[in-house]
């Protein structure tokens, strides 16, 4: 798949590289294997990936640790361009053996100190990375497994189209129940599921994929807040900048100009 690489952050232990994927067909890619740990984090785009028997659906919460040696592959589920940070570990560091893949999801705030690390810290490229990552971290039947059980294949899809939802970003409003219609279940029922599988709300898992895109934007260039907030489907850009602050510790403005920087 056609890529361009940027690295973000180099030191003996890490590097961080900002990739960009081209649209291409959905579909999946050749078998691929590491030569050192790897963790994907995307931040535009939906895929999925499979490994070690398993299939792992990857937003812009969700971070998959690749082991060393095990064959992967992987599939944009839209035909749009992707964005990834990648966090590889060099070759012979000292880290503990990882057998099977490791899922998490992060929060907007370890998303928002990771960029702001990466763009200037001359320490540990992974440290706040890596501080984030041992709260939610587990084998990839967890939060990020495929569909398995009836209940799990519902959590699955819905997921995947909160994602496209967010990414679409285009003012519609949509609610929990429109999440549920899309499963074919009810809300209650969903939100039951849901939690169960990802120890978190509908409510909670879209406000954070929300958040994560509004991160995105602001480091891509987005200067127009209220616009912003409009696209992100928030009632006023005085609501969104109090959710923003209160999950990502900063306000809409700070955020703005630090990225910018």
């Amino acid at each position: 798949m056609p890529q361009h690489r940027t690295v973000l952050h180099s030191d003996p232990k890490w590097a961080v590289e900002r990739v960009l994927q081209q649209a291409a067909p959905c579909q999946w890619s050749p078998s691929y294997v590491v030569d050192s740990q790897r963790w994907v984090l995307p931040v535009i785009g939906l895929s999925e990936f499979r490994v070690a028997g398993q299939r792992v659906l990857l937003d812009g919460l969700t971070a998959l640790c690749l082991p060393t040696g095990v064959p992967y592959q992987m599939r944009p589920l839209q035909a749009t361009d992707r964005v990834s940070f990648v966090v590889s570990a060099r070759p012979g560091a000292p880290l503990p053996p990882l057998k099977t893949p490791a899922v998490c999801i992060l929060a907007p705030r370890s998303l928002w100190q990771m960029r702001l690390h990466w763009r200037g810290t001359q320490g540990d490229a992974a440290s706040p990375f890596m501080q984030a990552v041992p709260e939610q971290r587990g084998g990839a039947g967890g939060i990020a497994a495929g569909p398995g059980t009836r209940g799990s294949e519902r959590v699955w899809r819905a997921r995947q189209f909160m994602a496209q939802r967010v990414s679409a970003a285009d003012g519609k409003p949509w609610s929990v129940q429109h999440v549920a219609d899309a499963v074919n279940c009810s809300a209650f029922h969903l939100a039951h599921v849901f939690r169960q599988n990802t120890g978190m709300s509908l409510h909670g898992y879209r406000q954070r994929l929300l958040l994560a895109l509004a991160l995105q934007r602001l480091e891509d260039g987005e200067t127009d807040l209220a616009g912003l907030a409009h696209d992100l489907g928030y009632c006023s850009q005085s609501h969104l900048g109090a959710v923003f602050r209160r999950e990502v510790g900063v306000t809409l403005a700070q955020a703005r100009s630090a990225l910018k920087r």
